[in-house]
């Protein structure tokens, strides 16, 4: 599998991201504004959910650390974005 990249402009409407893959797993999150990440939408304004604090960047070293997992996200308030690069998985 190649990497993917992508740029998701969030709100504070939840939506799906696709965090599954063969390889190391990077989010950066841009602007003024946390994101939220829960394993439902639900969880996302009720708790509980994981914080990815604005201006950071985050680095998933195993390979496959959502593997079967939903992911959901959104602004914690306003608006913000994230980039996703996952590399491939390497040699199979």
């Amino acid at each position: 599998m190649m990497a993917r990249v992508s740029n998701v402009d969030l709100t504070t409407d939840t939506q799906y991201v696709d965090l599954t893959g063969s390889g190391k797993l990077m989010i950066r999150v841009s602007g003024d504004n946390d994101v939220r990440l829960g394993f439902d939408q639900y969880s996302l304004d009720n708790k509980p959910y994981f914080t990815l604090d604005a201006g950071t960047t985050y680095i998933f070293d195993q390979p496959y650390p959502f593997v079967g997992q939903n992911c959901f996200v959104r602004a914690d308030s306003g608006t913000s974005s994230i980039q996703v690069m996952i590399t491939g998985g390497g040699i199979e």
